[in-house]
């Protein structure tokens, strides 16, 4: 019994460091994220724990936020609407730049807003299907992170929520379904890409991702679309890094 004891010890320790190992090296090396830092358009970030979550102010004195957080209570999302003196009605819309959890917990605090996002990941937000990353592909469906999709978006057409354009741009790789959003200048990648402290920017971790192959090539065809659209991008905000204020590093990525 001592043995068998000691053989569960030691391979529950292994997969503990293993795991501990695994996160280091994907979030090595990242650019720290600010909480409370301002973007171009008024844009505002918000860390919810390890993720940002995104404020942007519509013409008309409403609010859309980019992703909905970790935290089921919307804690940190509560908390900066009041800091704005505003309460939950003030959402009109958030846009989730995929369908994993730490993205998608507090959508349901805001029953009046829009919740948007791709296809490719509208199963994995409502919980009616599984991520197929490694690791999210393992802790299967979670029911208290599932958001309920009110519109699906559509490759290249801009929302107007409340005054304000949203261009979504599909770019699957990380999930099937994941997008980016250009808003007032600033490109929102979710976890599509990071930044660095070099100044450079990563693809998605393996470890949390569909195809990272499939991820690079859609961040790389990105950049292609912007430049051929002439598209304005003053800077560049992700997930789980600080943003950076200039859109360089995606054009050499």
């Amino acid at each position: 019994m001592k043995k068998i004891l000691i053989g569960i010890a030691v391979t529950v320790g292994v997969l503990v460091l293993s795991f501990v190992l695994v996160m280091a090296s994907v979030f090595a090396g990242m650019k720290k994220p600010e909480d409370g830092l301002e973007l171009p358009g008024g844009a505002r970030a918000v860390l919810d724990g390890y993720v940002a979550v995104f404020f942007i102010p519509t013409p008309n004195s409403g609010l859309v936020l980019v992703d909905a957080g970790n935290d089921p209570s919307g804690a940190a999302i509560l908390a900066e609407l009041k800091r704005r003196n505003v309460g939950p009605e003030a959402v009109k819309a958030i846009f989730l730049t995929h369908g994993h959890p730490d993205h998608t917990s507090a959508a349901h605090l805001f029953p009046a807003a829009k919740v948007l996002i791709f296809e490719g990941d509208k199963g994995i937000a409502e919980g009616t299907a599984s991520a197929q990353g490694p690791l999210p592909k393992m802790m299967g469906v979670q029911k208290e992170h599932i958001a309920k999709i009110t519109d699906v978006l559509k490759d290249g057409e801009v929302v107007d929520i409340d005054g304000l354009s949203v261009k979504p741009y599909l770019i699957p790789g990380h999930t099937a379904g994941s997008g980016a959003f250009l808003v007032n200048g600033v490109l929102y990648l979710g976890d599509s890409a990071a930044g660095q402290s070099d100044g450079a920017i990563r693809g998605a971790p393996w470890v949390f991702s569909d195809s990272t192959e499939v991820n690079v090539a859609s961040v790389r065809a990105l950049a292609k679309r912007l430049k051929s659209e002439n598209a304005e991008v003053k800077a560049l905000a992700f997930a789980h890094s600080g943003p950076f204020m200039s859109s360089d590093a995606l054009f050499t990525f």
